[in-house]
């Protein structure tokens, strides 16, 4: 055991695991800290000390639900039903663009000059749509939910939907 006046000392051996603190200085009186030296950097955190429990106490109460905000199954039959739509629209959307492309790959084999070249900027567009596509699947199935009035979690949606321009 050791008298430190030094208060920055006597924090960074804490901090250190070399000593624990057993009197610090409160309020203006300043007086000496005492701590115990621990050689083998074995020192007992400082947060780690079992808390006592009160005897007094008031019991735990249920928690209260969030007002506004969705229960657990509400969220998941949320999210459940975003999948299902998106799946929906995806196959919808890709299969209509899919054609396309198909179809401007088969022309691009049979094309010459001008025709040839306004085919394959064709296809360069189909191809950057398909890429950007899955933009587009989130926006519609959001929309369709939206405009879903007989699925109640709808009405959670904005908790989850991303900052739209």
């Amino acid at each position: 055991m050791r008298v430190i006046s030094d208060t920055a000392l006597r924090s960074r051996l804490i901090m250190a695991g070399i000593a624990e603190g057993l009197q610090s200085p409160k309020g203006p009186q300043r007086i000496k800290s005492i701590i115990r030296l621990y050689p083998d950097f074995d020192a007992p955190r400082p947060g780690n000390r079992p808390r006592t429990v009160r005897a007094a106490a008031a019991p735990a109460h249920e928690p209260a639900r969030a007002f506004g905000l969705p229960t657990v199954e509400e969220l998941n039959a949320l999210l459940t039903r975003i999948q299902q739509i998106e799946r929906a629209v995806s196959v919808e959307m890709q299969g209509r663009l899919s054609g396309d492309i198909d179809r401007l790959k088969r022309q691009i084999s049979s094309l010459d000059g001008d025709d040839f070249e306004r085919a394959f900027r064709e296809l360069e567009n189909a191809m950057r749509q398909r890429r950007e596509l899955s933009g587009q699947i989130r926006e519609e199935a959001f929309r369709r939910i939206d405009a879903d009035s007989s699925f109640e979690p709808r009405r959670y949606l904005r908790l989850i939907a991303r900052e739209r321009a």
